[in-house]
């Protein structure tokens, strides 16, 4: 792939000319970043671009690598586009003018995903990130893909991934159409459309009162083009002891980071080039790992973390994190976006993209392997739901390799460690030091050398294969794909003095399984490869795994241990713990039922439990939420049942979580059970179920949705309008039909739908609807729609202001005679708002000091749970809820 200067923007070839020595020598870096102004220069001299240029190169094949398959293909011939969840708005006082979203009826659980995954929520796109806040914090749970979201921020950045679009029908018939005409009918239609999109801008111009500027284009280059994108992970820092900002530059940890990325003739170019791009604040910076380190390690990093923020706080920051204990980065001013699961139609995408890859990715030498059967690749996209991204993928490659020596689960994960070991090199003579190396890295968090020469010692050296004991390789010097880089003919006898160990280490680095991390320590490549090595550490010691079960390093582990080894004592003592407020102690082994086998001893006890958390009478709200989320978890297809009970409560918000759930597993059988609650007296309950059947996704439920677009409420046809855009398959020519129907209301519902679609074609009907429908409700639906589409409407991520900024509370403050105090004192006046203040101030005071995840006041939210009101116990408890999340510690449950 080459390199595209005007793609990068006006970017990586700006003039960097400030010497690296320079930045070296001052005793702190600017006080003032400047912002970024310049143009391309014309001017730069031939080797400033050729060095620019090799550390594209040198990024883009380190960046096609770096993930699970990097051997054997590249990234971006695998990659599903990743989409993003913005934080929920901060709450305000009611106001009867907002716009209600049709997906708040769906809970965001993100610890356990798979309740909000199949449904249409609005997301953010690689490009939105950069349209709000440039200090990102991206969250989910391990496995789920945020370093390869990171590494697709790069790649875009450089401009070497772009993403199809699904099958559209629509599209292909007016490509049809446009094909049967002639050059000249042809250049007729398409001068129209330029027309109506003119037409369209001059009335929204017109109607926002600015005058309308013809030459004016919609955006330029995307922000994310104009950075240098720079990736680390915390692993490979050596931040040294001294205070960051004074006597040591931040940058410079960083700087040798990214060295060892590149080869030898970028390295040495880059450190004035990368100096000039942070003080610019011109650089995008992909920080990664967090969770990966050892809790000891934390502490440290966020310091370095904290000190290049304040040094460099003009550049673009997007670091990883935990789903469970990100406060510690939103405390340095991160800003929250979370990682959305996969849906149905990301998983098979994932499937047709290996497809396309496979007769390269598979190939033996230069014989390209054969395409993969149909029905293979159909095989491969059932029975998706709730999967992990990384589980889904060692899914698609077993089944397309169909090498798997047992089923399920720990075949895909011992064909993944054999794909990546040489062909004379058996999985099974080295699965004890796997195992030994792997429980170490959970225990300590890293490998060392020595402590892998204990392992080995009276071990026989003959269990590494000969062909792989001469692969030691500088880290910078990567190998061909699929082929280890070996030294030269070296000398026997220095060959024989290579210890069992190194050799060990040397055939685990140069297969991809292992990683070279800062002072000499390594990792295995993946968290759930070391989790699942880990996992047979304890499969013969009882006690050992229930020991291990309660450290949360070995979380994963465990899970993976359910897949060979009974885990029913360490599930006892999680249940016996005394409850947090999340309950996360007892919901956290969701995640291990998932793994267990069918006859697992304590499956329908556990399952008892969630149904009864579910359903309890007088349950607070967010923990029926996060026990529906839970059973989804298991993938235990006996969660029908306990939802098929839930459907009969009189409570609507259990009945709304019931059809959710229903929709979420996606058996066609429940159809019959969901298609009467369109009728349920309770709004928010029809809207559930619209949702629920789109995401069963069936004819029959289609046939239902159908009828609830055209008969029923208005707000109801707009869920249902928004389902069917992620439909493409069915949904968009009900969309394009509707638009044009006598129906007023399908018409504006349909507009909302469209808002969804992001193609030529809706484009262009939404004009249309803004410039000639003849109902103003719809024009106006169709207004918003344009103008949104037109100026990116309220895209990108915004951080909470701060409390001394909420209008409604210093007009609180303001009735009794105070004024509200700046930071700390906010907080104070905060808490008096939740003790004293009428119902409506204590819903805002709770909610607030939960999303803004105000701990040194959480004392006042335990005395609020003794409320009066129902109503704002529960929103206490979901307060409490998520400072907890934020925290990452157990909060105690209310007794």
């Amino acid at each position: 792939m080459g390199f595209d200067v005007e793609n990068f923007g006006l970017g990586l070839l700006t003039g960097w000319a400030t010497a690296y020595g320079v930045y070296r020598a001052r005793h702190r870096i600017g006080a003032a970043v400047r912002a970024v102004r310049g143009q391309v220069q014309s001017a730069q001299s031939f080797a400033t671009q050729n060095a620019d240029n090799r550390y594209v190169t040198d990024m883009v094949r380190w960046a096609e690598n770096s993930h699970l398959a990097g051997r054997f293909a590249n990234l971006s011939d695998l990659l599903v586009e990743p989409r993003f969840i913005a934080p929920p708005p901060l709450i305000q006082p009611p106001n009867e003018d907002f716009m209600h979203d049709v997906f708040h009826v769906v809970p965001l659980i993100h610890d356990h995903p798979y309740l909000h995954a199949p449904y249409n929520l609005e997301t953010l796109s690689l490009d939105d990130l950069g349209a709000g806040d440039r200090m990102i914090a991206l969250l989910g749970r391990p496995g789920s893909g945020r370093t390869t979201a990171l590494i697709a921020l790069l790649l875009r950045s450089l401009g070497q991934i772009h993403f199809e679009q699904p099958v559209d029908r629509v599209q292909q018939r007016s490509d049809d159409e446009d094909a049967a005409l002639t050059d000249k009918q042809r250049a007729v239609r398409v001068k129209e459309r330029l027309t109506i999109e003119q037409r369209a801008k001059e009335r929204l111009a017109e109607e926002r009162g600015t005058a309308f500027d013809g030459a004016e284009t919609q955006a330029g280059v995307p922000l994310l083009n104009r950075l240098m994108p720079v990736y680390v992970h915390l692993a490979d820092l050596d931040p040294a002891a001294a205070e960051f900002g004074k006597t040591i530059d931040p940058a410079e940890p960083l700087l040798r980071a990214v060295q060892r990325q590149v080869g030898r003739v970028t390295a040495s170019t880059i450190p004035r080039r990368l100096y000039e791009r942070l003080e610019r604040g011109q650089a995008l910076l992909l920080v990664d790992g967090y969770d990966d380190l050892p809790e000891a390690e934390r502490a440290a990093r966020l310091v370095w973390l904290q000190a290049l923020l304040h040094e460099y706080p003009q550049n673009f920051y997007v670091v990883v994190g935990p789903v469970a204990g990100y406060g510690s980065l939103t405390r340095l001013g991160l800003t929250p976006v979370f990682l959305r699961p996969w849906t149905d139609l990301d998983c098979q995408r994932a499937a047709d993209n290996w497809a396309r890859a496979w007769p390269r990715l598979a190939a033996k030498g230069r014989q390209a392997a054969p395409e993969v059967d149909a029905a293979i690749i159909e095989r491969a996209k059932n029975n998706n739901r709730a999967l992990l991204p990384f589980d889904l993928t060692l899914k698609i490659w077993s089944n397309y390799a169909s090498d798997a020596a047992v089923p399920g689960t720990e075949g895909w994960l011992r064909g993944l460690l054999t794909r990546h070991l040489p062909a004379d090199q058996s999985l099974d003579s080295i699965l004890k030091p796997l195992t030994q190396t792997a429980a170490l890295e959970l225990d300590t968090g890293y490998i060392t050398p020595a402590q892998v020469e204990a392992f080995f010692a009276g071990q026989p050296a003959a269990i590494i294969s000969d062909s792989d004991e001469e692969l030691e390789a500088e880290p910078d010097e990567p190998a061909a794909k699929g082929k280890p880089a070996r030294k030269g003919d070296g000398d026997k006898d220095k060959k024989e003095e290579i210890s069992a160990a190194t050799r060990f280490l040397n055939l685990l680095r140069r297969s991809r399984l292992l990683v070279r991390c800062a002072g000499g320590r390594y990792r295995f490549a993946h968290p759930f490869i070391t989790a699942y090595l880990g996992s047979l550490a304890v499969k013969d010691s009882p006690n050992l795994l229930t020991e291990k079960a309660a450290l949360p390093a070995w979380n994963q582990a465990i899970a993976y241990a359910a897949l060979h080894t009974p885990v029913e004592a360490a599930a006892r003592a999680r249940l016996a713990s005394p409850p947090d407020i999340l309950h996360a102690h007892a919901l956290d082994i969701a995640h291990w039922l998932a793994y267990a086998g069918a006859d697992a001893s304590w499956r329908v006890p556990y399952l008892k439990y969630l149904g009864n958390l579910l359903i309890a009478p007088s349950q607070f709200p967010h923990l029926r939420e996060r026990a529906a989320a839970a059973l989804l978890t298991t993938r235990d297809r006996n969660a029908i049942v306990v939802f098929r009970q839930a459907l009969r409560s009189p409570e609507p918000h259990l009945r709304q979580l019931a059809a959710l759930g229903l929709g979420a597993i996606g058996d066609p059988d429940t159809v019959t059970d969901i298609t009467p609650l369109l009728d349920d007296d309770d709004a928010d309950t029809q809207l559930a179920a619209g949702l629920a059947l789109g995401a069963v996704g069936t004819d029959t439920a289609l046939e239902a949705l159908v009828d609830a677009f055209t008969q029923g409420s208005e707000q109801l046809r707009q869920a249902v309008a928004e389902t069917f855009a992620a439909i493409p398959e069915e949904g968009y020519p009900i969309l394009y039909d509707a638009i044009q129907d006598q129906d007023m209301m399908l018409r504006r519902a349909a507009v909302f739908g469209l808002r969804r679609v992001k193609t030529g074609w809706a484009l262009i009907a939404i004009y249309r609807a803004f410039l000639e429908d003849t109902q103003w409700y719809v024009r106006s639906a169709a207004q918003i729609a344009f103008q949104e589409l037109q100026y990116g409407g309220d895209v990108g991520i915004k951080s909470y202001p701060p409390v001394d900024h909420l209008p409604w509370l210093a007009e609180w403050a303001a009735q009794r005679g105070e004024n509200l105090p700046a930071g700390e004192g906010a907080h104070q006046m905060l808490m008096r708002a939740l003790q004293e203040g009428e119902p409506e101030i204590r819903e805002l005071a709770a909610a607030v000091i939960g999303q803004m995840g105000l701990a040194s006041v959480s004392t006042a939210l335990y005395g609020a749970l003794r409320d009066p009101q129902a109503h704002i116990r529960s929103i206490v408890h979901r307060a409490l809820s998520n400072l907890e999340l934020q925290m990452g510690k157990p909060l105690p449950a209310p007794a």
